[in-house]
């Protein structure tokens, strides 16, 4: 009886289980045309079971013969379909009109593009990715119109120069504000260096001040907002591996003299008259044996032997990148994480970069109403700077000279000139070190609840830890140092921030006519920093570094101190659209910040916009020509605290006393406190245009803007006799307009064949000081001519003497008598006609502004193959060149560029004389103005995409391999290395110094595969 009930059970369970065994349901998913959809979600309804489909729109899922299967897709509405025993399912998707348009990232919130009312360009992750960068923002350079950016130099790590619509202030900061995954950033540029550049999703700028006027008093300079990516819920597991690995060399090198040139200008130097007090321009050249003082010189000269310095010290160098990232999601789940690493070798072998990252996007729906996601991410860099003087020395050192002795050793002194050291001695390991770690963690949190069909409350929490740790040390043989003892130095920074903020989303439609948003904040955002610096020298050996400095004899500077500021907030914005063609945007936002002086802490930021979907007019709803037409128009006003703190009080600062006759550390007064500062405010209208053609095969937008800034945070100079250098004050207005145009257009779309896409952007922007704090009897401004500052002129210009030649044998009357000059010197323009130079005779040069600026793409594919090259370029702008001051001086001692200078012999007007008795020419900056113009080719790539036949051999879902230039090629006027320079270098004119490390082209190949 036992036996008999046992068979009679297990005959149940193996029914049973007949009936629930999983069988493999396959199909295809398409579009309305009967199209594959390649990465379209198939989910078993009510499981966590889920896949995506393949290249060709194919799936195949473990599902049981009751279940139903959920299809989604971006841009098409989600079907529910029942298996019903079958085990082929195939599905074709509807599209949905209401999300099909794409959505824009808009801060505190999305937007569908149609009804968006501000001026906001987005770049998406593909544009991003093509740039071989550490740095995202400068993969963006070129790429959207009003977004100027600028290289610093070539070394490894280093960022660029962002300017959103130029500039508005003078002295506080003309920065961006960044905002990563919500969260407004702390660090400024620096924030973005430590973000991978394939973790992001999207990049959007906001541009006009309706857009940024929500972010109140961190808006002035515009907003660039950066999304990460995060996984897809019910999409299958995916893993991706990416990397590239490129060489990379100067991009031009400069013509500096060679030893026979150099000898020439140095005997032309010493040109003598035939008696001492007689002009030496027409006077004899000595003997070489007087000429050339150093025995090494004569020698060089005996042998034909020349040193290219330049040559020694620049290599080749590389740049590698490996990202591994894994995405998926469930129903309620999805995530993406992802590690990388990036390693760029300078051309300069001590120069190096190299970052470690890692990030965790995690989102899960707990049920109908709560939702919590975090967004962690870790980065730790290290960043090799290495020694200006490499270049410097390189650049300045007499090519007679010789860097090595008959054994082969490094000779620290190539001439018996003891200004003048080896610029090989900085390269040897360990004799100059200068090293800067980064540690980052940011972990922002989001919970989100829904109260309330169409009613969301969401806290978001961003945390952020930046530890960052300036090592230097300089040995005996280096050009700091000279032979004398060593010397180090150690800075730490720890700084903390945070961001705390409640949001409350409201979202109605009435009637299905009237669409209402609104979105209120509450938020505080606060930073703690903390500083320590020491240095000693007389270091005992070297080899300890600056590890060790306790040991050192000589104990130099110490310093400490802590920077504390908390930004107070509140906004509100309202969004209406009447069927979507009409559309109005208000919003108010009020911003306490510390920085500030009591009283004059909290200020209101307004901004209002309104936009008309003409295109959604009956009158156009047919038209086989626009498919999409928007006017928009907008004003706002936003502010400026990029201060430091403490700015509004009297500082103290150590001072040396004689008490007596025993000298005493005392204190003293350092800053002048101004209980007044307040916010500098930027007030901007901006009127503009979005457009389709064709069915959107052609889209751009147009938009002019103007902007007027008052109450500059605006660094004053102050008279001595009051005891006090400066001040901060609330003085001074600037106004900045111009007009940007984009375009991009798919010039031959062929699905089967060859495609072509064109993607244009053109930019330009006037700016002028409309008021400084001297004023005439009248109260009109005056010009400051100490900082250079012009009423109607541009923030930094180039205020000098015009060279208008050089004076010529038959001009040394005029010479003489303009100018105390002789022949063989620059000849100066004579603006009023006086027939004298003096400092009336200045006038403004030019200015760092472009003309124009902008970018142009090319896309091309065809099947597997694609093919894309980007050009950008930046035309009008002046240069002022540091680096021709400190290489052109024909001061006959030290190196110079190979340039055509005037002799007797050689009447040119395009350089003066060579001169031993002058270091430098008289009124040599005149030669140092350029056109900075340029157009370059930043990017060039081929692609080829494996088909499916081969990857799903190798079990991959896609594999594609590149080969990559960048940098490969540009023309332009100004003879140095690299004629794209910021506005950061060199006396805030831009322009290559002597220490400036050349930039890099490069060639590279990459591999990217998904599994």
């Amino acid at each position: 009886m036992q036996n008999t009930n046992t068979i009679h059970l297990t005959m149940v369970v193996a029914i049973f289980s007949l009936h629930t065994t999983f069988a493999q349901v396959s199909g295809t998913v398409m579009d309305e045309n009967n199209a594959p959809l390649p990465g379209a979600s198939v989910v078993v309804k009510g499981t966590v079971t889920g896949t995506t489909t393949d290249f060709d729109g194919n799936y195949e899922i473990a599902a049981d013969g009751t279940d139903n299967l959920v299809f989604s897709y971006v841009g098409y509405k989600t079907q529910e379909v029942s298996i019903d025993g079958r085990s082929t399912v195939d599905v074709q998707l509807v599209v949905d009109a209401s999300q099909l348009e794409e959505v824009v990232v808009v801060g505190y919130g999305t937007q569908k593009k149609g009804e968006v009312t501000g001026s906001i360009s987005t770049i998406g992750s593909e544009s991003i990715e093509k740039i071989a960068t550490s740095n995202s923002v400068d993969a963006i350079k070129g790429q959207v119109a009003g977004v100027d950016i600028q290289a610093n130099g070539g070394r490894p790590g280093e960022n660029s120069t962002v300017r959103i619509r130029g500039r508005r202030s003078i002295s506080a900061s003309n920065d961006p504000l960044y905002v990563i995954d919500g969260i407004p950033q702390i660090s400024g540029n620096a924030s973005v260096s430590d973000i991978n550049p394939q973790d992001i999703e999207s990049m959007n700028v906001l541009k006009d001040a309706a857009a940024t006027a929500i972010y109140g008093s961190r808006g002035a300079n515009g907003v660039i907002l950066i999304t990460t990516k995060r996984g897809r819920l019910g999409a299958d597991t995916k893993v991706r591996y990416s990397t590239h690995y490129g060489v990379t060399s100067a991009t031009r090198l400069v013509d500096m003299m060679n030893g026979e040139e150099y000898a020439a200008m140095k005997r032309e130097s010493r040109r003598r008259g035939a008696n001492e007090g007689d002009p030496n321009w027409n006077g004899t050249i000595p003997a070489d044996e007087v000429v050339f003082d150093d025995p090494i010189e004569l020698e060089s000269l005996a042998q034909g032997r020349s040193t290219d310095y330049l040559d020694l010290v620049l290599n080749n160098g590389y740049q590698t990148n490996h990202q591994v990232s894994v995405s998926g999601g469930s129903e309620k789940t999805n995530f993406n994480t992802s590690v990388g690493y990036f390693n760029e070798q300078g051309i300069i072998k001590t120069m190096d970069f190299e970052r470690f990252t890692g990030r965790l996007n995690l989102d899960h729906k707990i049920s109908d109403v709560f939702k919590v996601g975090m967004s962690f991410t870790v980065s730790h860099s290290i960043q090799n700077y290495g020694s200006n003087a490499v270049m410097g020395e390189a650049l300045s050192n007499n090519p007679l000279g010789v860097p090595y002795d008959e054994n082969g050793d490094l000779l620290f002194l190539p001439t018996n000139d003891g200004i003048r050291t080896n610029p090989l001695s900085e390269l040897v390991p360990g004799a100059y070190i200068d090293e800067r770690k980064v540690t980052r963690i940011f972990a922002p949190v989001y919970l989100d609840i829904n109260i309330a069909e169409g009613i969301k409350w969401t806290t978001n929490f961003g945390p952020d830890i930046r530890y960052y740790r300036r090592g230097e040390f300089r040995g005996s043989l280096t050009n700091d140092n000279r032979g004398g003892p060593g010397d180090a130095e150690v800075e730490n920074i720890q700084n903390f921030g945070y961001t705390l903020e409640n949001i409350l989303n409201i979202n109605k439609t009435i009637n299905e006519k009237h669409n209402i948003g609104v979105t209120l904040l509450q938020s505080i955002q606060s930073s703690r920093e903390e500083r320590f610096y020491s240095e000693v020298a007389s270091i005992p050996y070297e080899q300890q570094q600056f590890y060790n400095m306790a040991t050192a004899s000589v104990k130099g500077d110490i310093e400490s101190n802590l920077e504390e500021w908390t930004l107070a907030s509140f906004m509100g914005r309202v969004n209406y659209d009447f069927e979507g063609k009409y559309l109005f945007q208000a919003s108010l936002r009020a911003d306490g910040s510390s920085r500030l002086a009591p009283g004059n802490q909290w200020d209101y930021f307004p901004g209002v916009s309104a936009g008309w979907r003409i295109s959604q007019e009956d009158f156009l709803q047919n038209s086989n020509t626009i498919s999409d037409l928007k006017l928009r128009i907008s004003y706002g006003e936003v502010g400026n605290t990029s201060v430091d703190p403490y700015q509004t009080q009297g500082t103290l600062t150590t001072s040396d006393y004689a008490f007596g006759e025993t000298p005493v550390l005392g204190q003293r007064l350092d800053k002048l406190s101004n209980n007044q500062l307040g916010w500098e405010v930027s007030k901007t209208i901006d009127v503009g245009f979005d457009y389709g053609l064709w069915t959107n095969r052609v889209t751009g937008s147009f938009d002019y803007f103007s902007t007027e800034t008052s109450n500059l945070l605006l660094e004053r100079a102050l008279s001595p006799a009051i005891g006090f250098d400066d001040v901060f004050q609330n003085v001074g207005a600037t106004a900045t307009k111009g007009v940007e145009f984009s375009i991009n257009g798919d010039i031959i779309r062929n699905p089967e064949g060859l495609n072509w896409n064109l993607a244009f952007n053109i930019a330009s922007y006037k700016e002028e000081i409309t008021e400084l704090p001297l004023k005439d009897e009248n109260g009109n401004s005056l010009d400051d001519l100490g900082n250079r500052w012009f009423i109607g002129s541009p923030v930094n210009v180039f205020y000098d003497y015009e060279k208008v030649g050089i004076y010529q044998i038959d001009e040394q009357a005029l010479a003489t008598s303009a100018e105390s000059k002789v022949p063989g010197e620059i000849k100066l323009g004579d603006q009023n006609g006086d027939g004298i130079i003096t400092d009336a005779d200045r006038i403004i040069l030019g200015t760092d502004i472009p003309d124009y600026y902008g970018g142009i793409t090319n896309t091309f594919n065809y099947k597997n193959w694609d093919l894309s090259f980007f050009f950008y370029f930046r035309q009008g702008q002046m240069i002022r060149s540091r680096f021709h001051d400190s290489n052109n001086n024909l001061f006959g001692r030290y190196n110079n560029l190979d340039v055509d200078y005037w002799t007797i012999d050689n009447p040119t007007n395009d350089q003066p004389r060579p001169n031993q008795n002058q270091e430098f020419p008289e009124n040599s900056s005149t030669r140092s103005y350029f056109d900075g113009s340029y157009i370059k080719l930043r990017n060039l790539q081929l692609g080829y995409n494996f088909p499916s036949s081969l990857t799903e051999k190798l079990n991959l879902s896609n594999m594609r391999l590149y080969l990559a230039g960048q940098n490969l090629w540009f023309i332009s006027d100004y003879e140095t290395f690299d004629p794209e320079v910021s506005e950061d270098n060199d006396d805030g004119g831009g322009g290559v110094s002597s220490s400036t490390v050349p930039s890099n082209k490069m060639f590279s190949v990459g591999l990217n595969v998904t599994f």
